[in-house]
C-alpha cells in the first residue's frame, strides 16, 4: 500500500505545483544510502529518484539535492541526518525526512522493516531520544502530509 500512497501523493503534488528538486540519478541515491550506511525503504527511495526533495505549500520534505552531504542545508535530509548524528547523537537507524515545527523531526526508523521493505515514520523528540509513531511508511506519511496542505 505504501507505494500506492506515494503515487497518490505524487499526483496531488503534481496537480498542486509544489516546489521540488526533481528527478535524481540512481547513483546519487545509492551514494546517499552509502553515506548513511542504510538501505532506503522503497517508497522513500522512489521519492528521492523522482522528486529529490522540496516543499508543498510551506511543508518541506527532506531528501537529496546533490552529492554534497557535508556542509549543506535543509532540505538536504542526508546532510541533516549526518549533522544530527554528530550534534545530538541521533540514532544511526533514523533518516530525517521533515521538520515537526517545534524542534522535533519526522524520521524513518529503519530498525523496523515490514515484508515489503517499508519502515515506519516516527516523530522524534528534540533530543532524538524519544519517538512516537506517525505513519506505517514514508508513502503513508507523504500522502497524509500532502492531503493536510492541499
Amino acid at each position: 500500500m505504501s507505494l500506492q500512497d506515494y503515487q497518490t501523493a505524487k499526483s496531488l503534488i503534481e496537480e498542486t505545483g509544489g516546489d521540488f528538486e526533481g528527478p535524481k540519478p540512481e547513483a546519487l541515491v545509492a551514494s546517499a544510502e552509502q553515506a548513511l550506511g542504510l538501505k532506503f525503504p522503497p517508497s522513500y527511495r522512489l521519492f528521492l529518484l523522482e522528486l529529490g526533495c522540496g516543499d508543498l505549500n510551506g511543508l518541506e520534505f527532506y531528501g537529496v539535492i546533490n552529492e554534497k552531504f557535508e556542509g549543506s542545508s535543509v532540505p538536504n535530509g542526508i546532510w541533516l541526518t549526518l549533522n544530527e548524528r554528530q550534534s545530538i547523537g541521533l540514532d544511526h537507524a533514523y533518516i530525517l525526512i521533515g521538520d515537526g515545527g517545534d524542534g522535533t523531526y519526522y524520521a524513518i526508523d529503519t530498525r523496523s522493516v515490514d515484508e515489503t521493505g517499508e519502515s515506519p515514520v516516527m516523530r522524534l523528540s528534540v533530543d532524538g531520544t524519544q519517538a512516537k509513531p506517525v505513519a506505517s511508511s514514508f508513502g503513508a506519511y507523504l500522502l497524509e502530509a500532502v492531503q493536510s496542505v492541499v
